[in-house]
């Protein structure tokens, strides 16, 4: 009951914040969400604004599962196959689509991508089973790749999520559609073998040395859940938090 009034009055400060934005600029119709976080941020909404607005993409993405935007009329999103996008707009103002898309980064593009895939989306379920934050895309320095074509350098191998408090790393079973899997996994990289062959190398190379580091790993495969025709998660949180539950079920407290 607390959670939900605290989440009301976050809701009652945005709207307020937003409407004192579009009073204070005149010159403006719609923004991009981002824009408003100083302005937020200076309010007491939020304590600090990273990833250029995630606070309040957060907050939007919540909104938006259990439908309740409406929550906030000045927001307007633009969605793709791969992401969403989030604008704010003056009341009674047109929105003009094709200005606000080109107007995207390359860099923005690239982080709405990935915290609207399916792999975010779990980590977010993992993070709410564990309660604990995840390091995402984690590395650590005696985790590492093949030596590069030059002979000097390799690269640390990424793991989805790690739990620190847990001493648990995550880590997810790449999904390929038929088509992709003759484009990609057959393809030679610059160790001398199929893209295929080097990512059952790595799996492996994860598990023997997080074993020997005495790091539990997980390794997820998307098929444990429902999936659409594109192997895509059809994402019913309530479903998918009942297997993570399984999986995840001697590290929750």
């Amino acid at each position: 009951m607390e959670n939900n009034r605290n989440s009301e009055d976050r809701i009652a400060q945005i709207n307020k914040v937003v409407k004192n934005y579009f009073t204070t600029h005149t010159d403006k119709d719609w923004i991009p969400a981002k824009d408003i976080m100083e302005d937020l941020i200076e309010a007491g909404v939020f304590n600090k604004d990273n990833k250029k607005g995630l606070p309040l993409r957060k907050v939007l993405r919540n909104l938006d599962k259990e439908n309740a935007l409406d929550t906030i009329p000045s927001v307007h999103c633009e969605r793709t196959d791969t992401a969403v996008y989030w604008y704010l707009v003056r009341e009674g103002a047109t929105f003009t689509p094709n200005e606000a898309i080109t107007s995207v980064s390359k860099k923005e593009k690239s982080i709405a991508k990935r915290e609207s895939s399916d792999e975010f989306y779990i980590i977010d379920l993992c993070d709410e089973l564990l309660k604990e934050k995840a390091s995402r895309k984690h590395t650590f320095a005696f985790l590492l790749g093949d030596m590069h074509k030059k002979g000097k350098t390799r690269t640390k191998l990424p793991l989805a999520a790690f739990y620190e408090g847990a001493n648990v790393a995550i880590e997810f079973n790449e999904k390929f559609t038929k088509t992709e899997q003759s484009d990609k996994l057959d393809v030679m990289t610059v160790s001398g073998i199929t893209r295929g062959e080097q990512i059952e190398k790595y799996n492996k190379r994860r598990r023997d040395v997080l074993e020997k580091k005495n790091i539990n790993l997980i390794e997820i495969d998307y098929s444990a859940f429902e999936c659409d025709h594109t192997k895509s998660l059809i994402r019913n949180k309530d479903q998918d938090i009942n297997v993570l539950k399984k999986i995840l079920k001697q590290y929750i407290k």
